[in-house]
């Protein structure tokens, strides 16, 4: 039997490609991806001091950007960092995107 696809569907990449522009439609968000973009890894309190917003926005805003996979985080002692998955597929069209 043949399985027909409803366009009308989305594929699960598809899904995430959506998550993705609705978390960077905050202009808060989108900035802390162009920071990353721009520096190879950043932890939370050099990010708060660069946008000028406190350290738990910082943090929260990174909870949304882990749970849909756009970056990986590193304990460094009493800081977290963060850097953009650039082996995402997504991460580098969007990057592309964003230049």
């Amino acid at each position: 039997m043949e399985q027909t696809i409803n366009p009308s569907q989305l594929s699960t990449q598809e899904e995430r490609a959506v998550h993705i522009m609705q978390l960077l439609g905050d202009k808060t968000r989108y900035r802390i991806f162009k920071l990353l973009m721009s520096e190879r890894e950043m932890c939370v309190s050099e990010i708060a001091n660069e946008l000028n917003i406190s350290v738990s926005a910082v943090s929260q805003h990174f909870r949304n950007f882990e749970m849909i996979g756009l970056v990986d985080k590193e304990r460094m002692g009493q800081k977290i960092c963060y850097v953009l998955r650039n082996d995402d597929e997504i991460v580098q069209k969007l990057s592309t995107i964003a230049k």
